[in-house]
């Protein structure tokens, strides 16, 4: 069987994290509905989903918000209004992203508090996105307001699953560092002298 090559991988991988968050998305969704419909909160698995695909892919992490957004609003019964805020503001949570150029994904993943801090960047740029395509479309400024108080149970949600993902072998990690990384420790292995004492 051949191996597939990195870009497939690549596509595989991101494919199925937005299938998983299109389907956890869709679940939340309809729990919020059911059984907290009278509470000012929401819980969303789109932020903590992001997160995870922007420590593997980076910017890729798009396609898993534009995804949140879309199922969010179709399973709320959203306006074309809605869709263009949700989907278009949460690929601003990509914001979350300038920590990499400041202390890398390994930096970032070995640390809780560096973890924390990029899942609140992150947070604070969906926020931001969503309340910047509220105002164009006529909202007022404090629609900043409300988006903050009503998704801030998914700020907390996203920084446990990705704190609790950080030392799972691999889900964190930059893919091809990590790929690499196994090359490298395969190939280790595979040069290791046999000692007699192994028999």
């Amino acid at each position: 069987m051949n191996q597939i090559t990195f870009k497939q991988y690549r596509t595989i991988d991101i494919l199925i994290l937005v299938a998983l968050t299109t389907i956890f998305e869709g679940i939340a969704t309809l729990a919020t509905a059911k059984w907290f419909a009278l509470q000012p909160v929401a819980i969303s698995i789109g932020l903590a989903m992001t997160c995870i695909v922007m420590m593997r892919w980076g910017w890729q992490a798009a396609f898993a918000a534009l995804a949140s957004g879309f199922v969010f609003c179709a399973l709320s019964g959203a306006s074309l209004q809605q869709f263009v805020i949700y989907c278009i503001g949460n690929v601003f949570a990509l914001l979350g992203m300038i920590w990499f150029k400041v202390y890398g994904k390994e930096g970032i993943r070995k640390s809780l508090w560096l973890v924390t801090l990029f899942v609140s960047t992150a947070y604070v740029g969906q926020i931001t996105g969503r309340s910047l395509m509220a105002i164009i479309f006529g909202d007022p400024v404090s629609a900043f307001v409300t988006f903050i108080t009503t998704d801030i149970m998914s700020l907390v949600f996203a920084i446990l699953v990705v704190a609790l993902f950080r030392k799972t072998e691999g889900m964190l990690e930059d893919q091809k560092a990590y790929l690499l990384r196994l090359d490298r420790q395969k190939k280790d292995t595979q040069d290791e002298p046999i000692h007699e004492e192994e028999f």
